[in-house]
């Protein structure tokens, strides 16, 4: 494989997944000890050197790549900041890495996936310091009592749904709660302790979803 994770001026990368994998990997995400995420892409290859495209990426961005909201041509072709780093790898040692940036209209389609193609990953990619900040969020959430109707529960998801006469409270069932949710049955009214969690934007802090914790059920 050649050394695409020590880039001049980047520094050396980790990569964090991997999406297509020929003989070595030739679309993944890394990030770089800064902790700068980048979408990469082997482009081209003749018999004396490698092309490969680094698109920097938030970790936002990367999420709408990874579930496919954003397709892998424009994950490239328009990236988020406005160009592409374009990485020459020569096979020979004794050759300097090259890197340049490249603008989008410099590049032909040929080297770029066709459009329409996408990822399908259900999950959320976070970093180590997102987990962080959502645990330490998690703690720091208030707790409050509810009654109302049970009107969801599946212990393979981890999901509940209590409907109140005011609302219906939706989200995660606590570990501490499973045995409980085990228990119950649907349609019944229960009083029940739960924990509200916000989510918010990487990238602007906003609050871009509430939901609930369920942490007990009785």
């Amino acid at each position: 494989m050649a050394d695409i994770l020590n880039i001049p001026g980047l520094g050396k990368f980790e990569i964090v997944e991997v999406y297509t994998y020929y003989d070595q990997p030739v679309l993944f995400a890394c990030k770089n000890a800064a902790g700068h995420l980048y979408l990469v892409l082997a482009v081209d290859e003749n018999d004396q050197y490698e092309t490969w495209f680094y698109a920097a990426v938030s970790v936002e961005r990367l999420n709408h790549i990874r579930s496919g909201a954003i397709d892998l041509h424009d994950a490239f072709a328009d990236s988020e900041d406005g160009f592409l780093l374009q990485v020459i790898v020569p096979y020979d040692d004794q050759i300097p890495l090259r890197t340049e940036p490249i603008q989008p209209n410099q590049i032909s389609e040929e080297m770029l996936p066709i459009p329409g193609e996408r990822l399908n990953f259900k999950t959320v990619f976070r970093t180590r310091e997102t987990i962080e900040i959502l645990q330490k969020r998690r703690e720091e959430a208030p707790k409050f009592t509810i009654t109302g109707t049970l009107i969801g529960a599946s212990l393979k998801s981890k999901r509940f749904d209590i409907e109140t006469t005011e609302k219906i409270y939706t989200g995660d069932i606590a570990e501490e709660a499973i045995e409980t949710v085990k228990n119950a049955t649907l349609s019944r009214e229960y009083t029940a302790t739960i924990q509200e969690i916000t989510q918010k934007s990487e990238v602007t802090d906003e609050i871009t979803k509430t939901e609930y914790q369920l942490l007990s059920l009785g």
